[in-house]
């Protein structure tokens, strides 16, 4: 009697999974872009949302990957906003120095140069272009300079900071000098230009004005205008 085959059983079938795969925190990958920037406040923003991010993976409760890379973001954005601020005040150092010894430099050449009635070489060291100023005007200024104070031994330059009306094009610099002459200390004031040298990416300096303070009276070149009707002066210059 042929035996009837016995049905032979199925492999069970897998059921299919009802949970979506898991995904990666976006929040935690714009997290980590901006923390890679080298800009303090961009870079702590990345810090900050690789923070929520860690948050928002864990209360997910493995719906979203990207825990390493949010902890990730907020070391990294942390570390460039810290070497971003060391090199910016470096760099800001770096530029402040450079336009105190521009300054010096302008002014004790000015200054050397109109004692030793070398117009020219004073000349040289001034905006002729925005303030001009004459050649008479530089020669009797070195000689009141070696009238009133003696010869000039050296030039401090105190505080400089930007000139009220600089702009974009025509960035300028208001700076307190001090001046050692044989008579004594004068303290002093001038007004400078920032110009471009050619064939560097450096920036030069150019006089608009300098005074120099006396018991006698201010020395100043341009000279100051006389004052007016009421007895007062406007603080303008003659160009």
């Amino acid at each position: 009697m042929q035996q009837e085959n016995e049905p032979q059983s199925s492999p069970p079938q897998e059921q299919p999974s009802s949970r979506e795969p898991s995904r990666i925190s976006s929040l935690a990958v714009v997290a980590m872009v901006l923390a890679c920037l080298p800009c303090p406040p961009v870079s702590l923003l990345g810090a900050v949302l690789g923070l929520m991010a860690l948050s928002r993976i864990k209360q997910s409760k493995g719906a979203m990957t990207g825990i390493r890379l949010a902890r990730l973001s907020i070391v990294v954005g942390v570390a460039v906003s810290l070497v971003s601020v060391i090199l910016l005040s470096m760099f800001q150092s770096y530029v402040e120095r450079g336009q105190e010894e521009g300054i010096s430099e302008a002014v004790h050449t000015f200054v050397v140069e109109s004692i030793n009635d070398n117009a020219s070489g004073a000349l040289a060291q001034w905006d002729l272009q925005g303030h001009p100023i004459s050649v008479e005007q530089v020669e009797v200024f070195g000689s009141d300079v070696e009238e009133r104070f003696g010869s000039f031994k050296s030039l401090r330059v105190g505080k400089v900071s930007p000139a009220a009306d600089m702009s974009l094009l025509k960035a300028g610099l208001d700076a307190w000098l001090i001046f050692e002459f044989e008579s004594g200390t004068r303290n002093g004031s001038g007004r400078f230009l920032l110009v471009p040298r050619v064939g560097t990416f450096s920036l030069g300096i150019r006089m608009q004005s300098l005074r120099i303070e006396d018991t006698d009276g201010m020395l100043s070149i341009p000279p100051v205008k006389p004052s007016n009707a009421n007895g007062t002066t406007d603080g303008a210059v003659q160009s």
